[in-house]
């Protein structure tokens, strides 16, 4: 599964994300990235696209989640196959969570102004965006292997894998900024932007090495580096696989006619086009990029139906793609 350096004393300033690997993986972080932002002292939930579920503390059975959903210290949340959902934090930070992915919510509370979150994770793959800390403010992600990670102002993914005699691996992509990683036995390590750190059960993390590029073809990947660039609320969502010389078919979007309308590309690398047609059946826009996220933009776009449509230009073979359309 896929989709930048260390730099010094001032980001190791802000470095306070652990990643203890093991039979509970851990993840510290403060701070507010994009996308989603909780509200005042709430937890919430978005679901992006598919289903998910809550199990609250303390019952035995789950419910089906829905957007503006708030956790407490406790709930679990549980992502459906084809599915991504979102978890936001009262500082603004956020945990994405890729299809078939699951994380309880332990512990969340605020105390003069720091933010501190605990997040346990046993199944998956996560996308955590963490803004620079303030304060006494922490978060962090817990899973198997006993790995803990502590981040200040930073974007990593946490991902818990099974080997071929099921025992989980847990391996940590950091997109942006620093990670301390620790598990079971050894010293920890630290991991810069661009960099992969992995812990298996009983054993020290390895040294970091360079993000794998079969990570960074990931959907998933693809996914989040797609919708931080939707500006307005993600309203609409479409995604695939294509090789060189592929035409998706077309994908509706419906405008009211007074808000804007946001159509973003994003695809691994390579060069791909987009086409908007408005309601009246002309082309908006053509657009072609080698380099993504494409963006095209209608301005209180025409009430009615518009649609896309997805062209691989050149690429690789399978290479995954999302649309994510955003109202504003």
């Amino acid at each position: 599964m896929a989709k930048r350096a260390l730099i010094g004393a001032l980001v190791l300033a802000q470095l306070l994300l652990f990643l203890l690997v093991g039979a509970v993986a851990a993840i510290s972080f403060s701070g507010s990235p994009g996308g989603l932002a909780g509200g005042g002292g709430s937890v919430l939930l978005t679901v992006y696209t598919g289903t998910a579920t809550i199990q609250r503390a303390g019952a035995t059975v789950p419910v089906v989640a829905h957007s503006g959903d708030t956790l407490a210290a406790g709930d679990a949340v549980r992502t459906g196959a084809a599915s991504k959902a979102g978890v936001s934090y009262p500082d603004g930070s956020l945990t994405r969570l890729d299809s078939d992915t699951r994380v309880v919510v332990s512990s969340v509370r605020a105390a003069g102004g720091a933010v501190k979150t605990s997040l346990q994770q046993s199944a998956g793959l996560t996308w955590n965006q963490v803004k620079s800390l303030v304060g006494g403010s922490t978060f962090k992600v817990s899973g198997p292997n006993s790995a803990v990670a502590e981040v200040r102002g930073t974007r990593f993914g946490y991902y818990v894998e099974r080997d071929a005699g099921g025992n989980p691996v847990i391996w940590i992509d950091v997109w942006d900024g620093v990670v301390r990683v620790s598990g079971a036995i050894g010293s920890p390590v630290t991991a810069g932007s661009g960099q992969r750190v992995t812990v298996r059960p009983a054993s020290a993390p390895t040294a970091p090495a360079a993000i794998p590029a079969a990570d960074r073809q990931l959907s998933f990947t693809v996914f989040n580096r797609t919708i931080e660039a939707v500006t307005g609320t993600p309203v609409a969502f479409a995604n695939g696989t294509s090789s060189t010389g592929d035409t998706s078919t077309s994908f509706p979007v419906t405008a009211d006619g007074r808000g804007d309308l946001q159509l973003v590309l994003g695809w691994p690398g390579s060069t791909f086009e987009l086409t908007v047609v408005d309601p009246s059946g002309k082309v908006f826009s053509r657009s072609t990029s080698a380099q993504a996220p494409l963006s095209v933009v209608a301005k209180r776009a025409r009430a009615g139906r518009w649609t896309f449509i997805v062209r691989d230009i050149q690429s690789g073979p399978n290479e995954a793609w999302w649309v994510i359309v955003g109202r504003a």
